[in-house]
C-alpha cells in the first residue's frame, strides 16, 4: 500500500460536505438583535444586513485558515480543491471551517456539542481581537451564549459520544493494518495545549490489526473514557514497525512530546490530526478518516 497515491475515505459518517449553497446560500430573514444583555435573549439570532456585511468583510481580510476557506468556497471550490490549494492532506477540515463560517455569517448555529464548543472559541477570538460595531458585538455575544448552552447540553453530548463510538467500533471491526490514532473525548473537547490546539493522541500500530493491543491496554490502565479512533494510516503488515518508528521520530523532532508516565504508555503524544495527516501525505500512506476533531481547521 505505501507508494500508492494517498487518499482519504471515511467510515460511518466521517465528515460531510456542507456545500457551497448551504454555507453561502440565500440568507434567511434578518433578525434585529435587541440592545440588551446577551444572556437575556433565548436562542440564536440572525444578523442584520449591516452586521452580515461587517462579518464578511472581516472574513475577506482574515489571514488564517478561516479566511482562506471562506474565500476559496466563495470562488466555488469543492472541499477537495480547497484542501489541494492549501496543501492539506485531507479535506475534512473544510467542513469544520465552513460550519464556523455559516454560524458567523448566517447565525445558523451547530447543535452538536463538540462542534458548538469549537465554534464558540472562534466567536470569542473575534470578540477579543476585532474592532466591532456595537450591533455586531451584540450579535456575536448573543449567539456565543447560545453556543455555550448547546456545548453543555448533556443529552446531546451523550448522543454525540455514542455516534462517535459506533464509528470507532465499525472501523475496528475491519481489522485494518496500519498506524492508528486514538484520543479520549475529554481531550478532544478541551485540548491539552489550548493555544496551539494540540492534544493527547495515541499513535501506534499493530502488525495484524489495529485493535487488540490497544483494547487490552485500555482495560489494564483503566482509562476514564472509551477512546475514539480518529485515523488509520494504512500500511502493509511488514512495513508497520518501521512506519511507526518514523512517526514517533518525527513527532519527537517536532516537539510534539510524548507521555513518559509509566502507566500511560509511550505512544501518547501532544499533537494534532493536521500534523499527523501531513506526515501520512508525505509518506504516501492511504488515510482512513474515522472521526474528526472539531477544532481541526
Amino acid at each position: 500500500m505505501p507508494g500508492e497515491a494517498p487518499n482519504s475515505r471515511g467510515i460511518g459518517h466521517g465528515w460531510k460536505d456542507a456545500g457551497v449553497d448551504e454555507v453561502f446560500g440565500v440568507p434567511e430573514p434578518a433578525v434585529v438583535v435587541p440592545q440588551t444583555d446577551p444572556e437575556a435573549v433565548v436562542g440564536p439570532v440572525r444578523p442584520t444586513d449591516a452586521v452580515r456585511e461587517e462579518i464578511t468583510g472581516l472574513l475577506e481580510q482574515d489571514d488564517s485558515r478561516l479566511g482562506a476557506v471562506y474565500r476559496a468556497r466563495r470562488r466555488g471550490l469543492t472541499p477537495d480543491e480547497v484542501a489541494a490549494e492549501l496543501q492539506v492532506a485531507t479535506s475534512g477540515f473544510v467542513w469544520n471551517v465552513s460550519r464556523t463560517i455559516k454560524a458567523l455569517v448566517e447565525g445558523d448555529l451547530p447543535t452538536a456539542p463538540t462542534v458548538a464548543l469549537a465554534v464558540s472559541r472562534k466567536f470569542r477570538s473575534i470578540l477579543r481581537s476585532s474592532r466591532l460595531s456595537s450591533a455586531t458585538r451584540m450579535y456575536l455575544e448573543v449567539n456565543l451564549t447560545e453556543l455555550e448552552r448547546r456545548s453543555n447540553d448533556e443529552g446531546a453530548r451523550v448522543v454525540e459520544a455514542r455516534q462517535a463510538q459506533e464509528q470507532t467500533e465499525q472501523a475496528e471491526s475491519q481489522n485494518l493494518v496500519g498506524i492508528y490514532v486514538y484520543a479520549l473525548p475529554h481531550y478532544l473537547r478541551y485540548p491539552f495545549d489550548p493555544e496551539s490546539g494540540r492534544t493527547l493522541m495515541k499513535v501506534g500500530r499493530s502488525d495484524s490489526d489495529v485493535i487488540v493491543r490497544f483494547r487490552n491496554q485500555t482495560r489494564i490502565t483503566a482509562l476514564p473514557e472509551e477512546p475514539l479512533l480518529l485515523r488509520i494510516y494504512r500500511t502493509d503488515s511488514g512495513d508497520a514497525p518501521s512506519v511507526e518508528s518514523d512517526y514517533h521520530r518525527l513527532l519527537e523532532a517536532a516537539d510534539h512530546y510524548r507521555s513518559v508516565a509509566r502507566t500511560a504508555g509511550r505512544e501518547w503524544f501532544v499533537t494534532s490530526l493536521r500534523f499527523l495527516d501531513e506526515v501520512a501525505r508525505v509518506m504516501r500512506l492511504p488515510i482512513v478518516v474515522v472521526n474528526e476533531a472539531a477544532d481541526e481547521g
